[in-house]
């Protein structure tokens, strides 16, 4: 049975992020070396477990603390490291420390690693492993076919043998097997299926026998129906054997061939180093998912007081560390819900039994108990797990520990994607929350200290944050607490983290409804540079073909957050969709519904964009939690006054016993670093007025510096948004209580500050809105009366000047030029957001 998950660390992270980088995916030559860096990465992401009962768990039946823990290991493949992990290869000495206090990161490895050694170490097989007739876990149909292997040592890993023919096209069932078959770990494109996948080659050793007329027919069917998977067949003869005519270097793709072979005759003591960071964490992931696997059907283990846990390491060590990391998910979600909930682990007796040639540091098994072979055939286990990384599944005999209990392991010999075999987010009734903040007499709010540790826990594992910023905490302890919210946060303050990390925390599904495309197309991106892959969008930049594939994997639980427009609410096809989603095999539920930006269902609702009127009614009827109730609310946003705000809570038709407190807000969003300036142009070109205008004023572009302009937003801001205030010794008053000077002192003081928060943006920036609908140019041919332009500056720099809209036109050349200024502000070539 194939399941997906996979960590990684940050310094392995980087490698690959700094090589992606690199490539351009315009040139045909980038292109592949992404598509092979994809391919592969998708390939260790996947292995093979072997239980030892059959397992068929009742997805409408699973216990929401343990869906919640797979939907968090699980939440990208792969996914950020554990910090229990990342801290231990610091601690041995195979990281640099962590010296951000914002984040949590560790992205530097004390040995340097090439993008090289990492791309190589992917393609995983066990260096020197040798292979006999006698331990070979391959069930050769004939001499002729192990002679056809013998020549080829490091082949008998790759190889799969005996493959259910079904498994192929199901269009041959009955037992019927190839003799071997290797899929190709790269993505090429196939054109006819309009997408990129992994080619396949089958491996035929035909006797004598296959001349004959009834067997040609047979095989040439056989190798018809495998061509419309995807799957070529070669055929060997007994002479072409006997002659050793079996070029698999071009067979199986020269890169590939190379790669393997240089991987089995590597010597490990050199690689150690690169082999711990990069395959240790898979390892850890994939003990973590087998585990809540093995307690989604054996929830009787759980009742026990001690549960005795034996780890077989055929290769890195990896037990230790992934029990470690699975007891604190545990110890901490346990802490924040109700007790009639929560799913108290027993204690864990764990004993490990090591391959110490692949051990760099005993550190690694965290005190746990070693034993040798002696004593796990002599002792009984609640548990037996044995892992090998290196090793595919069915390619070598070991030594079986109590092998009627046994969990095997392995890595998987293809990526199965088929139906019910992808990634899954797995769905339960909605867990009890603790209240997480206390609300003062003020209005303000207060963490509850006694949780504070723990919620933190996850803030830091999932997202890498330090801590929260002011307002998220009590927007995320309503949300958890299945409580309708309307939260008010700054820009920048966080509002994405806001649903986010309640949305790990429940079991389910969670809609994100965004008012403009290129919004949840970077909402999308980001989660995506946070290595969480369970997202995906719908808009109208998206074929049909693609929208369609998009919504089936949402609809069978292959996303867990989908990004949709108001619009989609309203379409009679997506609302029945998504109301039926409990009807589905695998047991999908809504955990949340967000709206962001949700200042649009007061502002927008009732002028232009009358589907934002109809969100809340269309939500609450159409998506359902597992229990058969409407699905929480949580809207969004950085503007809104009180007046819009209630106006959202009406429009939204919130219903809640506190519906009082649904509205939280922290007490100041006002920002004293920006200035704004109206202009009225009318039919005249925006940039020639924008430098009209400060020629007016006297101001020289040229000549303005950082205090100069931050000066000008002070004064702005004590004058528009602050009580005048004589005792404040910083500023200074005139008559009029109008500003006169700012002193330098407290200006060097909020310039650094600012500074510090982000170095690149420290020069002086402008935007220019135009709030016009439609597509008229002027007599040069400029476009002038965009819906939504934005022209964005940096010290008046050309080079740093872009524009952005979100209207598509039937100009191609000007769509590229936007979608360019729009990935230059991404890369940060920018210094301030064209969408803000």
């Amino acid at each position: 049975m194939q399941f997906k998950a996979g960590y990684i660390v940050d310094s392995v992270a980087k490698v690959i992020n700094d090589f992606e980088a690199k490539l351009d995916k315009t040139k045909p030559n980038d292109k592949e070396q992404l598509n092979q860096l994809n391919g592969l990465i998708q390939y260790v992401n996947s292995f093979e477990v072997e239980f030892s009962y059959k397992h068929d768990p009742d997805f409408n039946k699973l216990n929401p603390v343990l869906a919640t823990l797979n939907n968090i290991i699980t939440r990208g493949l792969p996914t950020r490291a554990p910090l229990v992990l990342e801290n231990l290869f610091c601690e041995i000495g195979l990281t640099n420390p962590n010296e951000s206090e914002s984040e949590i990161k560790f992205p530097i490895s004390k040995k340097s690693i090439s993008y090289e050694s990492v791309f190589e170490i992917l393609h995983i097989i066990e260096p020197k492993l040798e292979i006999n007739s006698s331990n070979y876990g391959g069930n050769p149909g004939s001499d002729l076919e192990w002679k056809f292997l013998k020549s080829h040592p490091f082949l008998k890993q790759i190889l799969q043998s005996q493959r259910d023919f079904s498994t192929i096209n199901r269009k041959l069932a009955g037992g019927r097997t190839v003799d071997f078959c290797f899929t190709s770990p790269y993505l090429h494109w196939n054109g006819n299926n309009k997408l990129f996948e992994n080619i396949s080659r089958i491996f035929e050793i035909d006797g004598s026998h296959h001349t004959l007329t009834e067997y040609s027919y047979y095989d040439a069917y056989r190798d018809a129906i495998a061509e419309d998977e995807n799957f070529e067949t070669i055929r060997f003869t007994t002479d072409s054997i006997k002659e050793d005519k079996t070029d698999f270097e071009s067979l199986i793709g020269m890169k590939i061939y190379q790669k393997f072979n240089k991987n089995f005759d590597r010597n490990i003591d050199n690689y150690l180093v690169e082999y711990s960071l990069i395959l240790i964490p898979i390892a850890v992931a994939r003990i973590q998912k087998t585990l809540l696997e093995f307690l989604l059907l054996h929830p009787e283990i759980i009742k026990y007081k001690k549960v005795k846990i034996a780890i077989i390491e055929r290769d890195l060590p990896c037990g230790a560390i992934a029990i470690k990391s699975l007891q604190e998910l545990y110890s901490n979600i346990n802490t924040l819900i109700e007790d009639k909930d929560k799913l108290i682990l027993p204690e864990i007796e764990l004993t490990i039994f090591e391959n110490s040639k692949w051990v760099i540091d005993n550190k690694l098994h965290l005190q746990a108990n070693r034993q040798n072979e002696n004593f796990f055939k002599q002792n009984q286990f609640d548990i037996v797990i044995d892992h090998s990384i290196l090793r595919r599944s069915n390619i070598y005999k070991e030594t079986d520990f109590q092998k009627d209990s046994v969990i095997k392991i392995r890595s998987s010999h293809y990526v199965d994607n088929s139906f019910g075999k992808a990634r899954r987010v797995y769905c339960a009734d909605l867990i009890h929350y603790k209240p997480l903040v206390r609300k003062k007499d003020d209005g303000s709010y207060i963490p509850i200290k006694k949780y504070e540790r723990h919620i933190n826990y996850f803030i830091q594992n999932i997202f890498r944050k330090a801590s929260f910023w002011e307002g998220q905490l009590p927007i995320i302890s309503r949300a958890l607490q299945q409580k309708p919210v309307i939260g008010l946060l700054p820009t920048g303050g966080g509002k994405s983290l806001a649903y986010q990390l309640p949305a790990f925390l429940q079991p389910g599904l969670c809609l994100v409804v965004d008012p403009i495309k290129s919004l949840m197309e970077d909402q999308v991106r980001v989660l995506k540079e946070n290595l969480i892959d369970t997202c995906d969008y719908i808009n109208s930049n998206l074929k049909r073909e693609e929208k369609n594939k998009r919504l089936i994997d949402f609809r069978y639980g292959e996303t867990m957050f989908l990004f949709v427009s108001p619009e989609r609410l309203v379409m009679e096809d997506f609302r029945n969709i998504v109301s039926k989603l409990d009807l589905a095999h695998f047991g999908l539920a809504f955990s949340f519904c967000v709206i962001d930006e949700v200042h649009c269902v007061s502002e927008w609702g009732h002028d232009f964009r009358s589907t934002y009127l109809m969100l809340g009614k269309n939500s609450q009827k159409s998506l359902k939690t597992r229990s058969g109730e409407p699905v929480s609310l949580v809207g969004l946003t950085a503007t809104a006054s009180f007046d819009v705000l209630a106006d959202i809570e009406r429009e939204l038709q919130i219903q809640s016993d506190d519906v009082a407190n649904a509205i939280i807000m922290i007490e100041n969003t006002i920002r004293p670093e920006l200035f704004f300036r109206a202009i009225n142009v009318k039919e005249k070109n925006r940039i020639t007025e924008f430098n009209n205008d400060f020629k007016k004023t006297g101001e020289n572009l040229d000549e303005l510096n950082d205090k100069t302009i931050l000066e000008k937003s002070l004064i702005h801001h004590f004058e528009e948004f602050e009580q005048f205030d004589s005792s404040n010794e910083n500023i200074t008053y005139n008559e009029d209580n109008k500003v006169i000077q700012i002193q330098e002192n407290y200006i060097n003081k909020f310039l650094l500050e600012e500074n510090q928060k982000n170095q690149s943006h420290n020069n002086f920036s402008s935007i220019i809105f135009c709030p016009v609908k439609g597509e008229k140019t002027n007599n040069n041919g400029e476009y002038i009366n965009q819906q939504g332009v934005m022209y964005v500056f940096s010290k008046l720099d050309p080079k740093y000047t872009g524009f952005f809209f979100g209207n598509e036109f039937n100009d191609e050349l000007l769509n590229a030029t936007v979608q360019k200024h729009f990935e230059d502000f991404i890369n940060g070539v920018y210094s301030i957001d064209p969408m803000s």
